[in-house]
């Protein structure tokens, strides 16, 4: 039997024909716009795919539940973690970020509309990002990782040019990922990262004083990599020159990170908001702090609008990172407490060297 299509989907024996849906997929024998009607409740085989498509459409992806927080962790190998700490069998690995993205938490998403800029504002500064014409504003946890991994190696190596490896596959390892365990995603944001414009201002400087940092993050970059072929090999090893000012500021402006939580957490933007925000605050704390738990909210990166619910998953993660590191941190009463604690890397951090700029001309 034939079936006939209309404006909103299929008639007659649309359920036992299979079709291809607006997004060029076969699910059963319902597209897209036949599920918008109501019928996917019924259908538990096509659920996914169709809060997929609405992800798609709208850029609106749901937070999970405060009980599947604690299980992605899990999955992250966190626990592992912990055990092998426990026996002294872990070996810190050392990664820095820059202050301003241990403030202000990036998008979780793609931003609907794909908007020329993006802000986020905490009671005392704002952050604006302003994406390249041809790109995004970076989002998710793969922008996260890239920008860890800049911030790391312009403070590690002292340099504002960035080794990003011969093949996709070297430069998955380098980030801290598994090979075939990222996709082109990971490289998307790199570029959508590079190619952005920071600038963050205080909301109320003192009267008559204007303040400000506003900078490119590169200058220059020649990347090629196969994603289809990731062992491809090219002539040269792609590189990133950023932007003199950034790098100069990130190289002073950054706070050191075990890499060890990093990684496990790679797949959860708002764990990773969270840790680097916990070290960030404590770093040189010396006296207890404490305010209104929806001001950590401001400034991490959730959209998550239902304040119970975003105070049980950051309760699941700082009890979580608790085994680990001893961080004397709590979340109770609508307020949140930091007393002072054993910073984040408890190895000794090496001395920072002068940074050595090159221009893209590769001029030092």
């Amino acid at each position: 039997m034939g079936c006939e299509y209309t404006e909103r989907g299929p008639r007659s024996n649309a359920k036992t024909q299979p079709f291809p849906g607006r997004y060029g997929q076969q699910v059963g024998g319902y597209n897209d716009d036949y599920l918008q009607m109501g019928e996917w409740q019924k259908l538990p085989k096509v659920k996914a795919y169709d809060k997929r498509v609405r992800e798609i459409k709208t850029g609106v992806r749901k937070e999970m539940s405060p009980k599947n927080q604690l299980t992605k962790i899990k999955e992250g190998g966190f626990l592992d973690l912990v055990v092998q700490k426990r026996f002294d069998e872990v070996k810190e690995k050392i990664g820095f970020s820059s202050n301003i993205f241990m403030v202000f938490g990036l998008p979780t998403h793609k931003l609907n509309g794909n908007p020329a800029f993006w802000t986020k504002e905490t009671s005392l500064c704002k952050l604006t990002v302003t994406r390249d014409d041809k790109n995004e504003v970076p989002y998710g946890c793969y922008a996260r990782i890239n920008q860890i991994f800049i911030d790391t190696e312009i403070r590690t190596k002292n340099t504002n040019v960035i080794d990003v490896g011969r093949t996709f596959n070297e430069y998955v390892k380098k980030v801290g990922y598994e090979e075939g365990y990222a996709n082109k995603a990971l490289l998307r944001q790199l570029i959508n990262y590079v190619t952005s414009v920071i600038k963050v201002e205080p909301k109320d400087p003192l009267p008559g004083r204007i303040m400000g940092v506003h900078s490119l993050v590169a200058r220059a970059w020649d990347i090629y990599f196969d994603v289809r072929n990731p062992d491809q090999l090219t002539f040269s090893k792609g590189q990133i020159i950023l932007d003199e000012g950034y790098a100069r500021y990130i190289h002073k402006h950054s706070v050191p990170l075990d890499m060890n939580v990093v990684r496990c957490f790679k797949r959860n933007p708002l764990a990773l908001d969270f840790y680097r925000f916990l070290a960030y605050r404590n770093n040189g704390l010396n006296e207890t702090v404490a305010f209104s738990d929806k001001l950590l909210f401001e400034q991490l990166g959730t959209d998550q609008q239902i304040d119970k619910v975003t105070r049980s998953r950051l309760k699941a993660i700082l009890k979580a990172l608790q085994m680990y590191w001893p961080v004397k941190a709590k979340l109770e009463g609508g307020y949140f407490e930091l007393q002072p604690s054993p910073p984040a890397v408890q190895r000794k951090i090496p001395s920072r060297q002068p940074i050595v700029i090159v221009d893209k001309s590769g001029v030092k």
